[in-house]
């Protein structure tokens, strides 16, 4: 089996091109062009990206790449995703349409809304769990457009969870705040269990996670918590094919995430709304409708309608981007401010190759190590999805999001996301970047403020997401913004509740096509760094 850790070395010492960052030097690799650069992947965690890198190098495309980081990130980051979970991945290919596949976990069958209101808790208990997919859903990614075996995309996860590797920052904080977790590791975190359930979803193409004995695994878990899960919701699960959204900013084609996320429409409103002349001011103000449609009208669409074409009519954005006074707007309905949690229990890997493929995956278990319940003999974290549901008629969930009737739980329905995996097509038709978030609802104006940052501003992609960053979302009505947010003092003037918020509150991921090869930055709120690969891709 290739020895993951020893490529990391190779590929740092080949020819001095290229600075390798570690933990404690988040800057994003930067190579002096000398080098062809024919691939990225950027990771919320150096060894994921890495991972990913080496799958290119081994002859894979963007989206091997993408599949091996996910996988890497589920054993060095397991806070914030891993086969426990569920996601969206947007595929660009380099001929035919960009699709999405929406492996988004569902309720199971036993899942009521009579089950929450009778005292269930959605966030810590088996009631919690809905039904993992993510093991699912990167084996039917892989089988629609990978190119490598599967043996090659899993070897750097199970390289890392058989031998062990050095606790990250984010993992290390993480920990610290959930020491319960640490149950997962061994002697140098070591994750033996989970490697061999990452090799069953090698040898069987994902079936071990659906019919096999780690189904079986997460069936008896969730049953020793009172949970409804079981073999016949993970027989019955199926991963559903999507179009993009599609939109427009200024001569750039934007596909983003269509419903049951949230995230795509809201971007789109805003990349019609705000321009490179729009204030601060107005910019929140136009968020804030977004994120009251979002409330308003998101949900699963195969339970609920998601008037998508309304949302994101010429009218609409033109209300939206007219309705800017002196002084902010308050929202419709005042709700009592909740405080923002802490929990980032999502990832986002983004992905580009020299061949035009472009990817842009977004994973979560939702919350911080999501349900803390661990399937024990694969030693895989549990989701806590079912609280991204409205399970409590007009209360707010972990996020302090309050929601519709539309999201209100249903067997087999999968929660309304804020998740954005997001692909920028250039003016020549080409993917020109690739970017997505982990950070609940401030996935969304993460994403944007990144997305506008690099295509109406110009700056540099490690530039765009180092900066600090603001978030509103309608309800609390109030700003959460990062420490050093210019326009601050302005906002306050002008009557905006600005709270300045102690620790990041999203961390995204971006690959950037440039005309001497990629540009790819990890978010350094998560320690992480991108990696690369040198030479063609093609085979």
């Amino acid at each position: 089996m290739f020895d993951f850790r020893r490529g990391v070395l190779v590929l740092a010492a080949l020819a001095g091109c290229a600075h390798k960052p570690d933990d404690r030097d988040p800057q994003p690799v930067r190579f002096d062009g000398t080098v062809p650069v024919a691939g990225a992947v950027a990771a919320d965690h150096t060894l994921a990206s890495e991972a990913g890198a080496q799958v290119l190098r081994a002859g894979g495309n963007a989206v091997d790449a993408a599949i091996a980081a996910a996988l890497a990130s589920g054993v060095v980051n397991p806070s914030g995703s891993g086969l426990g979970g569920g996601g969206f991945a947007l595929v660009v290919p380099p001929q035919g349409s960009a699709v999405v596949l929406d492996f988004r976990e569902v309720a199971p069958a036993g899942a009521t809304m009579t089950r929450f209101a009778e005292g269930a808790s959605s966030t810590r208990s088996g009631s919690a769990v809905a039904v993992p997919a993510e093991g699912i859903g990167l084996a039917e990614l892989h089988r629609r457009f990978g190119r490598a075996s599967l043996a090659t995309i899993v070897a750097p996860a199970v390289s890392l969870a058989d031998g062990g590797f050095e606790r990250g920052a984010h993992l290390a904080s993480a920990l610290a705040a959930a020491p319960d977790m640490e149950v997962l590791f061994l002697a140098g975190n070591q994750r033996p269990a989970l490697a061999a359930a990452l090799r069953a979803w090698a040898e069987t193409d994902g079936e071990a996670f659906r019919s096999g004995w780690v189904a079986q695994d997460f069936v008896d878990a969730v049953a020793r918590n009172d949970g409804a899960l079981t073999l016949a919701d993970l027989a019955a699960y199926q991963v559903k094919t999507r179009n993009p959204l599609r939109g427009q900013l200024g001569d750039r084609t934007v596909l983003t995430m269509p419903p049951p996320s949230s995230g795509g429409i809201a971007l789109l409103q805003l990349a019609g709304a705000v321009s490179a002349q729009t204030t601060l001011h107005c910019e929140i103000e136009a968020t804030k409708h977004a994120m009251a449609d979002r409330a308003a009208w998101g949900g699963d669409p195969d339970f609920a309608w998601v008037p998508v074409d309304k949302l994101l009519a010429s009218e609409r954005i033109a209300a939206i981007a007219a309705d800017c006074g002196g002084h902010p707007l308050a929202p419709e309905h005042y709700g009592t401010a909740v405080p923002r949690p802490d929990d980032h229990g999502t990832l986002h890997i983004s992905a580009m190759d020299a061949e035009g493929w472009a990817v842009a995956l977004t994973t979560t278990v939702n919350t911080s190590f999501g349900s803390h319940l661990i399937a024990t003999r694969s030693g895989i974290v549990l989701n806590n999805e079912m609280d991204d549901f409205a399970t409590r008629r007009g209360q707010p969930n972990s996020f302090g999001l309050v929601q519709s009737q539309s999201n209100e739980v249903q067997p087999g329905k999968r929660p309304l996301s804020s998740m954005t995996p997001t692909v920028v097509l250039g003016r020549d038709g080409r993917p020109e970047l690739s970017l997505g978030g982990s950070g609940g609802p401030f996935i969304v104006t993460a994403t944007w403020q990144v997305l506008k940052a690099v295509l109406v501003h110009g700056v540099p992609v490690a530039d765009a997401v180092s900066a600090p960053r603001w978030h509103h979302q309608w309800m609390p009505d109030a700003v959460m913004a990062e420490a050093g947010l210019p326009g601050r003092d302005e906002l306050v003037a002008l009557g905006h509740d600005v709270r300045t918020v102690d620790r990041p509150f999203s961390s995204v991921q971006v690959v950037a096509r440039t005309p001497t090869g990629f540009a790819a930055a990890s978010d350094p709120r998560k320690h992480g760094a991108p990696a690369y690969s040198l030479g063609p891709t093609a085979r």
